[in-house]
């Protein structure tokens, strides 16, 4: 059998699957209800960054969400950048979830009003079914949420919240201790009354479902108690924190003790819960202080943890990978990795094969928040790249195409259901 006749047959397999969408941001879905929504929404979220890349102005990008405007006003706004980044693969995802749900198999100047209709008629109660469960076979997403609140309305089994934990951002001045945004009815005075609030907090939230927390690979230093404290104080008596300027990386401007202390403090919590810690690595914004390495110190401090290491830590996939080969503690996730570079997850992935045990890989994770639609097209696309992989394997005669399909099984589902101890 050819090659392309093995992947067309390892992709059928993998398109039957039931699986679990491993990362998420998407809210109760009175949330995406309560968006007016159009062509657009199609590029909310990560189409941002390349549409800016090609020039588009912070300005014009929100105008292209701002129903004051005509539709067709808009569009002139947009078409000139659309055919710039028409051909990536954040693009691609659109386009896809335009075909699937709405019939239309291009967005341009015929189809951008149509579309924006069939959008709109379209969003009413059940849309997350119509999109998660029926056209994906999406059992459950994990979804990382901007506040507590917002995870403890989750309603449906569709959905399995995690709980984001504050960083160095987050605990910078007295206003943010003093009521922390993961609790702020709660009242804070101590560093013992700080930490006793997140787990209380943590607590409430998996009494909900929740089956994890949410970090981020900073360059954390090693955590003292008394140095935490001695920040903690300085905050409560008005002293403000130097905050890092743009491109600057030294660790003591990227964090500081108090969270050092915290984050480790709570990682040692939700161990103890049998939680499991992700981590976001890689590329956001400046980069360059989310390399996956960073997190290294963490995972010796903590054996026993779960660190489920989002992105693949793109673009430094081969440094995540050997995280995966070095330390048993370690899974790799490949969520948001399909719609950033088809061709790079495709090459991950087959490295990936070759470097870290079966049960480590995690395959699919959408990452989007409000045009849940994509989560289709991005799936779509992580299927392909998959059975791509695989499909060079048997090719190569080193596996056959039934170990290929039980191995992309494991990803798709045995593993984040043994990594986060679902209950499906």
């Amino acid at each position: 059998m050819s090659y392309p006749e093995i992947e067309k047959q390892l992709l059928a397999a993998i398109s039957e699957f039931e699986i679990i969408d491993c990362h998420e941001h998407i809210g109760p879905e009175k949330s995406r209800l309560d968006t007016e929504v159009d062509v657009f929404t199609l590029f909310y979220h990560y189409t941002k960054g390349d549409l800016m890349a090609a020039g588009m102005s912070e300005e014009q990008y929100k105008s292209l969400f701002d129903h004051s405007i005509p539709l067709d006003k808009r569009w002139d706004v947009f078409k000139p950048y659309w055919e710039q980044i028409r051909w990536t693969s954040y693009s691609r995802a659109a386009l896809l979830a335009a075909e699937k749900f709405y019939g239309f198999d291009d967005i341009n100047k015929e189809t951008y009003e149509p579309l924006s209709k069939a959008i709109k008629e379209a969003n009413t109660p059940g849309i997350y079914e119509r999109v998660l469960r029926d056209a994906c076979n999406i059992r459950t997403s994990l979804t990382t949420l901007d506040s507590v609140s917002e995870a403890m309305r989750i309603d449906t089994p569709l959905l399995t919240p995690l709980v984001w934990i504050p960083s160095y951002n987050t605990l910078t001045s007295w206003e943010k201790l003093h009521h922390p945004v993961f609790a702020p009815e709660a009242t804070v005075n101590t560093l013992d009354d700080l930490l006793d609030c997140m787990k209380q907090t943590i607590l409430k939230v998996k009494a909900r479902g929740a089956v994890g927390i949410k970090t981020t690979s900073y360059p954390y230093r090693e955590p003292s108690r008394k140095q935490a404290e001695e920040v903690f104080n300085d905050l409560k008596n008005g002293k403000l924190l130097k905050m890092p300027e743009p491109g600057e990386l030294a660790p003591h401007l990227t964090s500081n003790a108090l969270v050092d202390y915290f984050v480790d403090e709570i990682i040692s919590f939700v161990t103890e819960q049998d939680m499991t810690v992700a981590v976001h690595t890689g590329y956001w914004g400046d980069f360059r202080k989310l390399d996956p390495l960073h997190i290294i110190p963490m995972l010796q401090r903590h054996p026993n943890a779960r660190f489920d290491i989002f992105h693949l830590g793109f673009p430094w996939v081969r440094e995540a990978l050997m995280l995966g080969k070095g330390f048993p503690n370690v899974w790799l996730n490949l969520c948001w990795t399909h719609i950033i570079s088809q061709k790079m997850a495709t090459s991950a992935i087959k490295e990936a094969i070759d470097l870290i045990p079966a049960n480590k890989m995690l395959a699919f994770g959408g990452d989007y928040h409000i045009p849940v639609e994509k989560v289709y097209g991005h799936l779509v696309m992580a299927r392909e790249d998959i059975a791509k992989a695989l499909a060079e394997r048997v090719a190569e005669k080193q596996m056959t195409e039934s170990q290929a399909i039980d191995l992309a099984h494991k990803w798709f589902w045995d593993n984040p259901v043994e990594l986060y101890r679902l209950k499906v």
